[in-house]
């Protein structure tokens, strides 16, 4: 998500109202409930597998009712935001997010979790961590695809930011962080990925800042709750620590730790952090690099992400994920084939290879165009996935390395 993809017009008959409500609905488990052991998406209401009673103590009441309040979800009618809540512009608000979740559940999540469960479970295992390059905020498609990660690591270009005061915010404000986040949510309700230039300019709002609201958006629509969110900071020597006042005056990369609880997992943990990753700018950050090298071995996953890993300018990043992955799905703008060879990687090809869509043509790939035409048994996708959203072309390539990750 480092570049700004080639943007074609939004379908006609996809209001910005109801795309935008689409993508706040798509993490969202209003009445379409989440599966609390696996979150699966589904159209019935599942049975509830309760939080550990340590997680439900250390909930956060107000981050929590913060976040739900933003994602267009009712606060605890005994909790300070209640207020809020009684308002005509947050009332609108939550008629959209329920009328298009439904939508959004019937058109794209509900296939991603049922493809899930087909096609990664048995073969992803347990994991420990989940590795998103180029992530900005999109938890979402993260915990779709991967429920069960005790701890995930987004990066991208964008701040950390912070949850925005609700409860002091006039009717004029609040309008406009909600119209803020519509805004903000557009793109990835529509196509399923983040525009970077958008991005970058829509998290510096007037008041929506960061990447924090729109992750705690999703994560309470996938039926969590927010246990601590933390200042953090990747300091010189590859260390995540609180973030320092001085901290300023130092290479270290600013992050947001959030700890979430949520039915039937322990305590999991997403981490966010600001960093230009390609390899003439990650040394001014020296601690990206350990950091990341540490996190191993992890599954990695890697979804719109502009063909940066295709050239030579983001080697050093690329090859912390080939020595640490011990799981990749990606669509065709993550890791080229070519540097995921058999013995030592066994490829699963799905959907349909198409050629990069305009502006990214040198990210084809003629060795992906050939095993896509000499593979019969190639499965089908049955989702909208990467640039190509809206033609059927969309391809995704599941690699498992043969042997353990280097530690």
């Amino acid at each position: 998500m480092e570049r700004q993809p080639p943007v074609k017009e939004l379908m006609n008959s996809v209001s910005l109202r109801g795309t935008l409500v689409l993508a706040l609905a798509c993490a969202l488990a209003g009445f379409v409930s989440v599966s609390a052991a696996a979150g699966t998406v589904r159209g019935r209401q599942a049975a509830a597998v309760p939080v550990s009673s340590a997680a439900v103590a250390a909930v956060d009441p107000n981050l929590t009712d913060a976040a739900r309040l933003l994602a267009g979800l009712a606060p605890s009618p005994a909790g300070r935001l209640a207020t809020v809540a009684a308002k005509p512009e947050w009332q609108k608000w939550r008629q959209e997010f329920d009328r298009e979740w439904t939508l959004a559940t019937r058109d794209r999540f509900a296939q991603i979790a049922d493809w899930r469960d087909r096609e990664l479970k048995n073969v992803v295992g347990g994991c420990s961590t989940l590795m998103y390059p180029f992530s900005g905020p999109d938890i979402l498609n993260a915990w779709l695809l991967f429920p069960d990660c005790e701890r995930y690591i987004l990066f991208g270009l964008e701040q950390p930011g912070s949850l925005p005061a609700l409860d002091h915010l006039s009717a004029e404000r609040l309008s406009r962080l909600l119209d803020e986040t519509r805004h903000a949510l557009n793109t990835l309700l529509a196509r399923n990925y983040f525009i970077t230039k958008n991005m970058l300019s829509d998290t510096a709002a007037e008041e929506l800042r960061g990447t924090l609201p729109l992750m705690a958006v999703f994560l309470v629509r996938l039926n969590a709750q927010l246990i601590s969110a933390r200042d953090m900071e990747i300091a010189e020597d590859g260390q995540l620590r609180p973030r320092r006042p001085t901290s300023t005056e130092h290479p270290v990369a600013r992050a947001i730790e959030l700890v979430v609880a949520r039915p039937g997992h322990p305590p999991q943990t997403v981490v966010y952090f600001r960093a230009q990753a390609e390899d003439k700018a990650i040394d001014g950050r020296p601690g990206v690099r350990p950091y990341l090298d540490r996190q191993g071995p992890f599954v990695t996953f890697l979804k719109s992400a502009s063909y940066l890993l295709h050239g030579s300018e983001f080697t050093k990043v690329r090859d912390v994920l080939l020595k640490r992955s011990r799981v990749i799905l990606q669509d065709d703008s993550g890791i080229p084939l070519r540097f995921l060879p058999a013995p030592a990687w066994t490829v699963t090809f799905y959907g349909k290879y198409s050629k990069p869509v305009k502006d990214f043509n040198y990210g084809y790939q003629a060795d992906m165009e050939k095993a896509y035409a000499s593979d019969p048994h190639i499965k089908p996708l049955p989702f909208s996935f990467g640039y190509h959203w809206s033609d059927g072309g969309a391809s995704v390539l599941l690699a498992v390395k043969a042997g353990p990750a280097s530690h």
